[in-house]
């Protein structure tokens, strides 16, 4: 595959470090919050939660088979999990921060992070939502980190969009790296899908494609798509809520 650049050929490689390029504050910025609010923050609340539960629950294995009270190789698992899955949040807002109004983008992202994140993580019928102690405290907690998640995603990745010092360094680069990572496990399936989207974006990204995906209907049809996913997810949220307290 080639552009025109100024008259000169440009290799598909090429365009496809472009495409990373394009992709990377999103997956950076992701990757990083994934880590640090999942992760660590994950652990960390359920340290909180180990000191305010019965002692008799030290050592016993949670729903994701965690051991209640301790640092283990499962911690370190969940760091890199959440890194993963970060990234992967970046790349959705990447894709569709355009959609949305620039400066509701922290909130609706916060919006969307409780209700998915929440819906995920919380779940009626396992120890951590039912014997851990107090309900009240794991419910918030496990709601207000994907949550926080969404707003520091939004505003971190905005100022690297927007940082011309980051285009110019070779930090932008860095997403090849974590994207690649992040598909690998996927095995045959996830380095296809990779270099076809790769391929889309440096194909598309000044072409018909993106003009179409910014596009007024399109945009609308993006917004009412997202506000469909916070509704569905909202209703789940509630109804694994009123069930755990």
């Amino acid at each position: 595959m080639t552009n025109e650049v100024r008259g000169e050929p440009r290799s598909w490689w090429m365009l496809y470090l472009d495409a990373l390029t394009f992709l990377s504050p999103g997956v950076l910025i992701g990757a990083l919050c994934g880590g640090l609010i999942g992760g660590v923050g994950g652990r960390l609340a359920m340290l909180v939660l180990r000191v305010t539960s019965d002692d008799s629950l030290h050592g016993m294995e949670t729903d994701d088979d965690f051991t209640i009270g301790s640092f283990t190789g499962a911690t370190v698992f969940l760091v890199l999990l959440t890194l993963f899955a970060g990234a992967v949040g970046g790349l959705i807002y990447i894709g569709v921060r355009e959609w949305l109004p620039a400066r509701w983008r922290p909130i609706l992202f916060a919006l969307l992070g409780a209700t998915v994140g929440g819906s995920l993580v919380i779940r009626p019928e396992g120890i951590d939502f039912t014997l851990l102690e107090p309900l009240w405290l794991a419910v918030a907690m496990f709601v207000v980190l994907p949550a926080a998640y969404g707003v520091a995603l939004s505003v971190l990745t905005e100022r690297l969009v927007q940082s011309t010092g980051f285009w110019r360094s070779r930090w932008r680069w860095a997403a090849a790296v974590v994207v690649l990572l992040a598909v690998l496990p996927a095995g045959p399936f996830g380095v296809p899908f990779l270099l076809l989207l790769g391929f889309a974006i440096a194909a598309n990204r000044s072409g018909h494609v993106t003009r179409l995906w910014r596009s007024a209907p399109a945009i609308w049809v993006g917004r009412g798509a997202f506000a469909l996913v916070v509704a569905v997810s909202s209703v789940f949220l509630v109804s694994d809520v009123l069930a755990v307290l």
